[in-house]
């Protein structure tokens, strides 16, 4: 209970940041609404009071006029309120949505890839962005929670002067449905947290179907009855679930709900004998009647609201989760400077969920202006050795030095910017111009430089020819859009590592899309480009590779050649294997 409260007023205090004004207007706004419902109860009975005595030439029909223009001013203000308040509500919920989902995205830009790479770290953050809703949310119910306990105090306090027992009996009756609710939220969320996982493979199953970019694949493979088999058959679970849990609340909520009439039944009842025994006039009688229904409505209101702020509370607990996380990688404090001499000393590195070591006692140094190649067959550990260059892990055993700083010390972003990384499954924003994605995350770049970088990779023909040009987009389905080959794009990749400027330029297969002839001169050009600062380069190609001065060769975790091309030839081990085997596929 006290983690609730605290994230209660930990999503108050978000919203009330955003702006005090229209936070503390939903609450002027929800005293005015309890209020009003009562008055216009109180003045509909009178009118009707008013019309029963002149009925029975017993009044004036002045005082009929003067209630009728009263109900008139008391709809209108309450017409006028709902309308000012609904302005600033969606005025509000937009300054809260921005807000938070600003500050959600900043805090998920500090976690590290370990943590992104671990499956229940994604499932937090999947329970985490469905409760970014009920931040907004959640102020609305109390809004409304708050008005139904005005109504609800107003109501009671009238009717408890003619009838304590009526009123003792709704509150009495009210509390059953409010600890039922609590009770089916927390069944509910044990409901929603066991089927996450379920729901998580039905959606990604359901989007490669829809996915106009996955479908060519789905049908070229033959696999679109499998994925709607999965597909089919995790929705059916989840619904499954959600049906049982729906089936059983409802069966419980149908008995809570049966006090409403029973309630409001006994009071009429009791009204009644007060209004022939002349104790209460009739115009009373249809007060406290009316009064009775608010309360009565109140009660629901309130049992309904409550288990509602704590369904939300639940969600806001998800999401707060994700704030209260730290990074599995901090930040360090030192910083860099020009030019960046990296040494690997002793390191090895074990996956957080592998119970084997992926890197084995790896050993070596990048030297500042060297053309540096890495090369090995497929699960040789060459991504991984990429991963913690990249501070993206940090080693099991060993350690990393960066100008003689271990690498878990130094500041990560004044690292970044000394880095013009391309990796295999680089970024492209596909709703962002070329332009955009060319420069992103690098400013104070003119379109002579981009044109430059473009001529370097062979790109700067293909593009000119776009109606757009830079402007255009990397999605067909904008009218400026455009859908580039596989090679084109590698080809903006390398450019954007180019516009980079980085010390040190890391190509992950950068070219493996791009024909060998058109791969040549691109890394003719980079070399030339990038003269005097370091290059490394991951590549299966041998034509590539074999312009390094240095080439690290790796098998099974392990260093196990290292030196120039010519060298490693004369050495005979697996690296002149897989360039002879290479070279006779070339005959």
């Amino acid at each position: 209970m006290k983690n609730r409260l605290k994230i209660l007023w930990w999503v108050l205090a978000e919203q009330y940041r955003s702006s005090h004004i229209l936070f503390l207007w939903k609450f002027i706004y929800a005293l005015f609404d309890g209020l009003s419902s009562i008055v216009y109860v109180y003045v509909a009975a009178k009118i009707l009071d008013s019309v029963t005595k002149v009925a029975l030439s017993d009044g004036s029909a002045s005082n009929v006029y003067q209630w009728i223009a009263i109900l008139f001013v008391t709809v209108l203000a309450t017409k006028f309120g709902y309308t000012v308040n609904t302005l600033f509500s969606i005025r509000l919920s937009d300054r809260v949505e921005l807000a938070m989902n600003e500050k959600i995205m900043r805090k998920m830009y500090e976690f590290s890839q370990e943590q992104y790479e671990d499956e229940a770290f994604n499932t937090k953050i999947g329970r985490a962005n469905s409760g970014l809703s009920a931040v907004n949310s959640t102020l609305n119910e109390i809004s409304w929670l708050s008005s139904s306990v005005v109504r609800f105090i107003g109501s009671f306090i009238a009717i408890a002067g003619v009838s304590p027992l009526v009123g003792l009996l709704v509150v009495a009756l009210s509390v059953p449905g409010i600890i039922l609710g609590i009770y089916q939220n927390r069944y509910r969320e044990k409901v929603y947290r066991e089927s996450e996982p379920l729901e998580r493979i039905a959606y990604r199953s359901r989007w490669l179907l829809i996915d106009a970019r996955s479908m060519p694949e789905v049908r070229l493979v033959n696999g679109f009855s499998s994925l709607l088999g999965q597909w089919r058959k995790h929705k059916k679970l989840v619904d499954k679930a959600y049906y049982t849990m729906q089936k059983r609340n409802g069966l419980r909520e149908t008995v809570a709900d049966m006090t409403e009439p029973l309630v409001e039944s006994l009071a009429t009842l009791i009204y009644f004998q007060s209004l022939v025994a002349g104790s209460i006039d009739l115009g009373r009688f249809v007060f406290l009647r009316g009064l009775t229904e608010q309360l009565v409505n109140s009660v629901n209101s309130i049992s309904m609201f409550m288990r509602s702020v704590d369904e939300r509370l639940i969600e806001l607990e998800n999401l707060r989760e994700i704030f209260d996380l730290k990074t599995s990688l901090p930040n360090g404090h030192t910083l860099l400077e020009r030019p960046l001499r990296i040494e690997f000393q002793d390191v090895s590195f074990r996956y957080p969920t592998s119970d084997t070591d992926t890197l084995k006692d790896i050993s070596f140094v990048i030297v500042p202006g060297s053309k540096l190649a890495l090369v090995g067959e497929n699960g040789a550990g060459k991504s991984t050795l990429l991963k913690l260059l990249l501070r993206q892990y940090l080693p099991t055993s060993g350690r990393i030095l960066v100008n003689g700083t271990d690498i878990k010390d130094i500041e990560q972003q004044s690292y970044y910017k000394m880095l013009g990384n391309l990796s295999q499954d680089f970024l492209t924003v596909s709703h962002f111009s070329i332009r955009d994605n060319l420069t992103l995350g690098v400013s104070k770049k003119t379109d002579q430089d981009i044109y430059h970088a473009l001529n370097l990779v062979g790109a700067d023909g293909f593009i000119s020819k776009l109606k757009h040009g830079l402007d255009t987009r990397l999605d067909t389905s904008f009218k400026d859009g455009t859908d580039l080959s596989g090679g084109q794009l590698q080809r903006i990749g390398v450019a954007r590592a180019l516009l980079r400027d980085g010390d040190i330029m890391i190509l992950d297969e950068p070219t493996s899309a791009i024909d060998a002839k058109a791969e040549f001169s691109i890394f003719n050009n980079i070399y030339k480009e990038h003269e005097g600062r370091t290059t490394l380069i991951v590549s299966h190609r041998f034509s590539t590779v074999r312009k390094a001065d240095a080439i690290i060769v790796m098998a099974e975790g392990k260093i196990t050649e290292y030196g120039s091309h010519e060298e490693l030839l004369v050495h005979g081990g697996l690296y002149k294997e897989m360039f002879d085997l290479q070279a006779e596929g070339y005959k």
